[in-house]
């Protein structure tokens, strides 16, 4: 892989659904290339997915909580809970831990007390095989540009999950959310002959998510095993809980180029890094500099994510 399909990755992460024409113009090559690009990328298992990111909060589905999950060893009980979670419509990311965790799952729900009934209902499943499992709540999150795969900074761009008040969907539009989950360069044209329903109306309507901020942006979901990446979680507890705190910490995890989401939490720790980077050295460092810039940090773990197996939050559109 090349400095040019490093800046494609980027480019990509960025708006996955950006047109060859314009991606061409940036990388200063052709489109035919660019096309090439995309296919090697996608072939070779550089690229997993193109995804949507959607704003379900905008939904009626508020609850976003980290479950994490510590197992008896059983191997083929193990791949049962796996296959369970990554079928279940109230689960939208799947992920194999190394750490205190063995899993971790993105669970939502509409209210608390789903969000409770939904939990038990996998607890109850795998009672004699689930050691602990420790719930964190997401109140705010914010996925930031993967600047490592750059030599210098070019264009920045957040995705941020807002604040909004309800919106309606109908059927179509589900229908819409769940092939741009599935695929974010799916064509319109695509999208239309799939349904079966005129270009203009799709082209009208996904406009309309947008603008509602149900969608909030299209990204790329990476093997960054294929990049020679590792992946972690760095849960963060502070002493100071003040908006003077938030605000350090955001300023620094936005900044830091191997910082890919922030996330802020309740549970036993306050916040949530994740963090892409090429070595266990590095690492080390990014945690010392952490420790060594931020007096009020009264606790850091980590937790390495070994393989993603689901990220699709259209799921839950089943539930709406």
């Amino acid at each position: 892989m090349d400095i040019k399909d490093r800046k494609l990755i980027y480019l990509l992460d960025l708006n996955s659904r950006e047109k060859e024409t314009n991606l061409s113009k940036q990388l200063k090559t052709s489109k035919q290339v660019v096309n090439y690009r995309i296919k090697k990328l996608t072939s070779t298992g550089i690229i997993k997915k193109f995804q949507t990111v959607l704003n379900l909060n905008s939904l009626g589905i508020g609850v976003y909580a980290n479950i994490y999950f510590k197992l008896h060893t059983v191997k083929s009980k193990e791949e049962d809970i796996i296959n369970f979670l990554v079928n279940n419509n109230n689960v939208g990311y799947v992920a194999v831990l190394g750490g205190r965790f063995d899993l971790s799952i993105v669970l939502v729900a509409k209210s608390i007390q789903e969000l409770e009934e939904n939990l038990n209902k996998i607890v109850n499943k795998y009672s004699e095989e689930l050691k602990e499992y420790m719930v964190s709540l997401r109140t705010f999150g914010v996925k930031f540009p993967k600047k490592y795969l750059l030599e210098k900074s070019i264009e920045t761009k957040k995705i941020l999950i807002k604040e909004k008040g309800l919106e309606k969907i109908d059927n179509l539009d589900k229908q819409i959310l769940k092939f741009l989950s599935q695929n974010s360069r799916l064509s319109i044209i695509d999208i239309s002959n799939k349904l079966k329903i005129p270009f203009s109306t799709i082209r009208a309507r996904i406009k309309s998510l947008e603008k509602k901020n149900i969608i909030t942006g299209y990204s790329v979901l990476l093997n960054l095993g294929e990049l020679n990446m590792f992946n972690y979680k760095l849960f963060i507890k502070v002493k100071d809980k003040s908006e003077g705190t938030y605000t350090k910490l955001y300023s620094f995890a936005e900044t830091y180029k191997s910082i890919i989401w922030f996330f802020k939490t309740l549970g036993d720790h306050d916040y949530e890094l994740r963090i892409e980077v090429e070595s266990q050295e590095k690492y080390q460092e990014i945690i010392k500099e952490i420790r060594s810039r931020f007096s009020f940090i009264e606790e850091i773990e980590t937790i390495i994510v070994f393989k993603e197996l689901k990220e699709d939050y259209s799921v839950v559109l089943e539930n709406l």
